[in-house]
């Protein structure tokens, strides 16, 4: 590859992980996530803990390389993050050549770690890059940085990850940095990136280190059901017990691509038979919904990652429950439907089904059955071409709905827009509850 002058040179080599790592006012003991207040004497080892936060807590990271929500907070910025920011603002306008430089650092210092990652990198390419940038500008906001590291830490279990890998990555992040961040770059920058690289690292290591789950389950498929020619339901049966809460989502790997994960919401809320049951949509050039929708039959054996996502139930309240489901993304939306049903609650809650076309809201006949059996429940199907205007701007009319908890679920154009509109008829952004769009079943294939 072009720009590869140098890579055979000598290698920046990371410290050993230190027992402490300081992370602003707070100090990360390993094996815990625990922090409290440390003297530290030298103000460029120093992460301030600055809350940067535009997403309330209950919403869910739900891609492993999600961004992390920034808002208001202190006033001052870290050295450090001062200085990491200089460097972000220089590479982004050339992005796409430093993750090809990162990657082929990677892969030409240490070929063994090309096994870990999918045959084509077109759409993997741009996630562990990301990931790392992503958390290196929120070096300072230990309250919301720790969390998605250790998401991160422990969502790498499946792809095989150790903790020997690290330092190889970091040197090539730092290698990738230095070779097209030329105008900021220089020893006191390069002191900060391999502060912050070490800092990150530790917190997702330790939080590997500290999973009791296993990093995969198998899960063989026992029932495939066809609803549209592009969309089918999926039930499979996973090797040992899997617990998660409805609402949430898994990753998921099939046997056809190896390596290239995509993630799905679950369909119900927990069973006692211990089954699990997916909504897939297979979109053009989807890798894994194809595979699930047009080969996946009874008996084909799925990996599942461990389950994530906050887009719960609080079921300590009796707030009504708004819930907007465009497309396979009424799936959750269903399972909280089960979930609220089976708790013996009595809240109201309202459903708005929304599909391009009639054909389309597949499941509508499942969703009117529920609520036929439950009458706090009310189901409303929307159809229109502008799913992402038509949903939303549908649900304004019926209100009002100020003391309504929303859940939104769909195309992430629809999320986008359901969540400002939600917004504008007056529910405070606290109470509105999604998962990452980026990342969303079906859209990334």
């Amino acid at each position: 590859m072009r720009h590869l002058k140098g890579i055979g040179g000598s290698k920046r080599r990371f410290p050993r992980f230190p027992a402490v790592l300081k992370v602003g006012w707070h100090a990360v003991e390993p094996g815990t996530t625990d922090a409290r207040p440390v003297a530290c004497s030298r103000p460029t080892e120093m992460l301030e803990a600055r809350h940067r936060m535009d997403a309330p807590p209950t919403r869910s990271a739900r891609r492993e390389t999600a961004p992390i929500p920034s808002g208001a907070g202190t006033a001052e910025p870290s050295p450090d993050a001062v200085i990491i920011r200089r460097t972000l603002a220089e590479i982004g306008p050339v992005a796409d050549k430093v993750t090809s430089y990162f990657y082929a650092l990677v892969f030409i210092g240490h070929p063994e770690l090309r096994s870990l990652f999918p045959a084509a990198m077109d759409v993997q390419r741009d996630r562990l890059l990301k990931a790392l940038l992503t958390a290196a500008e929120h070096i300072d906001n230990p309250d919301v940085l720790v969390p998605y590291l250790r998401r991160l830490g422990t969502g790498h279990r499946k792809y095989g990850t150790l903790p020997g890998h690290y330092p190889a990555v970091g040197e090539a992040l730092v290698g990738a940095l230095a070779r097209y961040a030329e105008a900021t770059w220089g020893p006191e920058t390069e002191a900060a990136w391999v502060r912050a690289y070490t800092a990150i690292s530790q917190i997702m290591i330790d939080a590997a280190a500290q999973d009791a789950a296993p990093a995969w389950w198998h899960a063989e498929v026992v029932s495939h059901d066809l609803r549209t020619p592009d969309i089918a339901v999926l039930t499979v049966r996973p090797d040992q017990p899997y617990a998660f809460v409805a609402g949430q989502y898994t990753s998921l790997e099939t046997p056809w691509w190896p390596r290239v994960w995509r993630h799905y919401s679950f369909a119900s809320a927990p069973r006692s038979d211990g089954l699990l049951s997916f909504h897939v949509k297979a979109v053009p050039a989807g890798w894994v919904s194809n595979a699930l929708v047009r080969h996946a039959r009874p008996g084909d054996v799925l990996r599942l990652g461990p389950p994530s996502g906050s887009m719960v139930v609080d079921h300590t309240t009796d707030n009504g429950m708004l819930c907007l489901g465009g497309g396979t993304g009424i799936a959750p939306i269903k399972a909280l439907i089960e979930d609220v049903a089976e708790h013996g609650e009595r809240r109201p809650m309202e459903v708005f089904f929304g599909a391009r076309s009639d054909n389309d809201l597949y499941d509508k006949d499942t969703l009117l059955g529920l609520q036929r059996s439950h009458p706090w429940l009310s189901v409303r199907p929307v159809v229109g071409d502008g799913l992402a205007g038509q949903l939303p701007q549908a649900v304004g009319p019926h209100g009002p709905w100020s003391s309504y908890d929303a859940f939104v679920s769909g195309p992430p154009a629809m999320i986008r827009s359901g969540v400002n509109e939600l917004r504008r008829i007056g529910i405070p952004n606290e109470r509105i509850r999604h998962d990452e769009v980026e990342e969303l079943a079906g859209v990334a294939g």
